[in-house]
């Protein structure tokens, strides 16, 4: 894509051309600001949770694409982390939950970046997960303090 691309905003939905999903809109009420950019990418505050489809044309539950809404419009790969790992326990610190204005468990949302390797491995992002307050549509990547979890966290079968 080229630096020329642009986010139209069209009433309630906004087009974005998606270096990985290609032309799309989004719904300006799924727009989550992110409180400090995602690592590697500075001028990137904006983001919107796009459903993954199925060949069958039917979203799958377990993946998601975060789609950013400003250039370069690249997208991660994104899924919930107990469908992974049911035992995931991840302790936010208390500065990113005061950032995130998180006061309980129940208004965070938290999502892992999966990455799919060349060779067709695929890892999951298990030391810095993306963390949402969904009531403020405000979200993070938090690096968690405690080294249990790793940034590659190996798949055991094929993403679906």
């Amino acid at each position: 894509m080229s630096g020329t691309t642009q986010t139209v905003g069209t009433g309630d939905m906004i087009a974005v051309q998606s270096q990985a999903l290609g032309d799309i809109e989004v719904s300006s009420d799924n727009i989550i600001r992110f409180a400090e950019p995602v690592a590697g990418f500075p001028d990137c505050g904006d983001y919107a949770l796009v459903p993954h489809m199925q060949s069958d044309g039917t979203p799958n539950e377990n993946i998601m694409w975060l789609q950013a809404l400003e250039v370069p419009f690249h997208a991660f790969i994104v899924t919930d982390p107990w469908s992974v790992m049911g035992d995931y326990s991840p302790e936010i610190p208390d500065a990113d939950a005061e950032q995130l204005g998180l006061s309980s468990f129940e208004d965070a949302r938290v999502l892992v970046i999966l990455t799919v390797a060349p060779e067709g491995g695929v890892s999951v992002n298990l030391r810095a997960p993306i963390v949402f307050n969904v009531r403020e549509r405000l979200g993070k990547q938090v690096v968690l303090l405690s080294d249990r979890y790793e940034t590659r966290h190996m798949l055991g079968g094929a993403a679906g």
